[in-house]
């Protein structure tokens, strides 16, 4: 029978004095030993409970499988939700020729896809390691799921959201978006972008993030804790910054908006200029939803919670659990902010009057 990942206080109490380290709380959200913590290989007493110590929660994956073994069903139900709330609205903007021409939303069809590998492929594969018992729990698939849920979809779904904030600001102002080429270009940088900045910046910091540790990682054993810069700039290049441009973009956004209304009709492009509701609203859930789980992360050196009482320790605990499935709760609600816009809605109209 397994050891219960979670350790009693005393317990606890007992580890700190051997190790001589700072006081941990039974309900923190460390769940690997990282390496000044790690055991005498003599002690008995510290090789008995280590399995425990490295099975409790400590990043968003593995927070996230832990939870899978606790809520099944709702992870299952997180993942259908997740797919048929994008895959509808993929379908219907390349079906529909009105909005797959539009430049707004084709860069829907960019942040979808990238809810939707969520769903499709990151989200079953922490659903898989949670049926898994930790035995059978390898290393090189949890990394690429770490790698995809914790940072490559919040940059790539934030900066496509930026890019529709873009998109909607040169509509109205840029001359240069009603030509056929200059047009053409500056979608297509807008489509790419958010994908290949993203690659490029997060990918190679991981990997040698990784590779400091590896002498840690084992087929039974993923030791996650990087080196504090690496994990500082993950957490920045992968949201922190973008969101915080992208909550001022939205702002601008409106404001500009608001002082234009006036003077909305025809933009050189053809396409009708709406209040950005659907875009901003969008915003405004990404942001909502994204901050808790960054700031988390970022401010308690990635998931551990230095608490002193078990009351503190367990309000922690269950604001950490919320702020993790609010992290993933994203990837469905943002989505339906889409049915808000007029253009969309008259898109899906056509969609299925035609039908």
């Amino acid at each position: 029978m397994e050891e219960d990942p979670l350790l009693l206080e005393d317990d606890l109490l007992e580890l700190q004095e051997l190790t001589h380290q700072t006081p941990y709380s039974p309900y923190s959200l460390h769940s690997l030993f990282p390496p000044h913590l790690q055991a005498p290989p003599h002690h008995p007493y510290l090789h008995h409970h280590l399995p425990g110590l490295r099975r409790k929660r400590f990043v968003v994956t593995h927070s996230m499988i832990e939870q899978g073994r606790l809520n099944m069903a709702l992870l299952i139900n997180f993942i259908l939700a997740i797919l048929c709330i994008n895959l509808f609205f993929i379908i219907v903007i390349l079906w529909s020729k009105t909005l797959r021409s539009s430049s707004k939303h084709l860069l829907i069809v960019s942040v979808a896809f990238a809810d939707l590998i969520q769903g499709l492929f990151i989200l079953p594969i922490i659903t898989d390691l949670s049926n898994k018992p930790n035995a059978d729990f390898d290393c090189t698939t949890f990394q690429v799921a770490r790698l995809f849920a914790d940072f490559l979809i919040p940059s790539i779904t934030t900066l496509g959201v930026l890019a529709l904030n873009l998109d909607y600001v040169l509509r109205l102002v840029c001359n240069a978006y009603s030509e056929g080429t200059s047009r053409a270009v500056i979608m297509c940088a807008l489509f790419v972008t958010p994908w290949v900045l993203s690659c490029v910046l997060l990918v190679p910091i991981y990997v040698v993030g990784v590779q400091k540790v590896s002498l840690y990682n084992s087929f039974s054993t993923c030791h996650v804790v990087f080196v504090g810069g690496y994990a500082r700039a993950l957490l920045v290049l992968s949201y922190i910054l973008y969101g915080f441009v992208l909550l001022v973009l939205t702002v601008v956004v409106a404001v500009m908006y608001l002082v234009k209304r006036e003077q909305l009709g025809l933009d050189v492009t053809g396409e009708r200029v709406h209040a950005p509701f659907d875009i901003c609203l969008a915003s405004f859930i990404l942001v909502l939803f994204y901050t808790p789980i960054f700031l988390f992360t970022l401010l308690t050196t990635e998931g551990y919670l230095g608490c002193t009482g078990r009351d503190e320790c367990r309000t922690l605990n269950w604001s950490y659990t919320l702020s993790l499935w609010l992290m993933f709760t994203k990837s469905w609600v943002m989505p339906m902010a889409w049915f808000f816009g007029r253009d969309t809605l008259k898109g899906i109209r056509e969609v299925f009057t035609c039908c």
